[in-house]
């Protein structure tokens, strides 16, 4: 996540005419987080681990679809933005596998 955290700063400049923004917008598993959350459902803390792991494969699973599109179509642009999402979201993959160990 820092690579996206260190994007954002970037974006910000020396004198931000933002105080703040949502990490959400530019992080894959970040925005997919808060949507969980965002839910009126209140779940167990096992409930939400099993809910965001749900979550993440459905995404991956998704952007692996896009990508094919992406690249039949040779939107190479668009390619290369679901490159990135689908990096963001396979580095949680290891993180998620530990709750099943």
């Amino acid at each position: 996540m820092r690579p996206v955290l260190k994007k954002c700063v970037e974006m910000l400049g020396e004198r931000p005419s933002r105080r703040s923004f949502s990490l959400a917008d530019h992080h894959e598993l970040a925005g997919m987080v808060r949507e969980v959350f965002l839910r009126p459902d209140s779940l167990s803390r096992e409930d939400l681990e099993l809910q965001i792991e749900t979550e993440v494969r459905d995404r991956i699973n998704l952007l692996l679809d896009l990508y094919s599109f992406a690249e039949q179509t040779q939107d190479h642009e668009w390619v290369e933005n679901i490159r990135e999402r689908l990096a963001q979201l396979s580095a949680m993959l290891p993180e998620l596998n530990q709750f099943y160990a």
